[in-house]
């Protein structure tokens, strides 16, 4: 029998031991990437398997008042927080927010009233979409949000309309059309979209007034107006 070589049979066994210590650094490298992602906002391929849910209207949470909200009126201090999720195509939506607007615009900063979007469609090129991201560069590049003002005054809003209102709130510097061309905050307001779709917000208008929700099947002006005065009493 021939003898071993002590210097060859160590370097296989450091070979072999690389090779094992290699496999399991992949290994656990491909389960962190299947099981985690980084802090920010969740990988596309995760957001996807987001599905609305049937949650009963009166057991919804309402959304967490954040600094980077899209304000319309009032401030942290303000008595009721009012959250409003629309979408600018539509019109029982856009009628609905004009009156409540109207109303908060005239309570002295007691009303919180801040704006989420919800589109009917998160598809590029959807009239409900692009409405949604005219509105968010407007209200990012420019202080008064004039577009939002703008397109809730509309009964009928659609392609043609966002067209127009493009041209005429594009700023000589080309930021509205480069914004409305990003493809990260495209990807940020359709995220935060279906996030509320998957906590079972799913139709605009969805309203809440405090901790109630007034789905767009009670949404009304005379309603949330109520719910509001109640809050206010106290």
């Amino acid at each position: 029998m021939p003898k071993i070589n002590r210097q060859v049979l160590a370097l296989c066994l450091l070979a072999l031991a690389s090779v094992a210590l290699l496999s399991a650094i992949g290994w656990r490298w491909y389960r962190n990437k299947q099981d985690y992602f980084q802090s920010g906002a969740p990988p596309q391929e995760i957001m996807d398997r987001i599905e609305p849910k049937k949650v009963p209207y009166d057991q919804i949470k309402p959304p967490a008042f954040l600094q980077t909200d899209a304000l319309v009126f009032g401030s942290i201090s303000s008595t009721v927080g009012i959250a409003f999720y629309g979408d600018y195509t539509n019109n029982q939506s856009n009628s609905l927010a004009y009156a409540l607007e109207s109303w908060s615009r005239k309570m002295g900063g007691r009303i919180r009233f801040v704006w989420h979007y919800l589109p009917a469609s998160t598809d590029d090129n959807s009239p409900s979409f692009e409405a949604a991201m005219l509105s968010e560069c407007s209200r990012l590049i420019d202080s008064s949000w004039k577009a939002h003002g703008l397109m809730v005054k509309f009964s009928n809003l659609g392609q043609k309309e966002i067209n127009f209102l493009s041209d005429q709130l594009a700023d000589k510097d080309g930021m509205l059309y480069g914004c409305l061309q990003d493809k990260s905050l495209r990807s940020y307001v359709r995220q935060k979209v279906q996030v509320a779709r998957g906590d079972g917000i799913d139709n605009a208008p969805f309203v809440f007034v405090g901790t109630q929700a007034f789905p767009a099947q009670t949404a009304s002006t005379t309603s949330i107006i109520r719910s509001a005065q109640a809050y206010l009493k106290y």
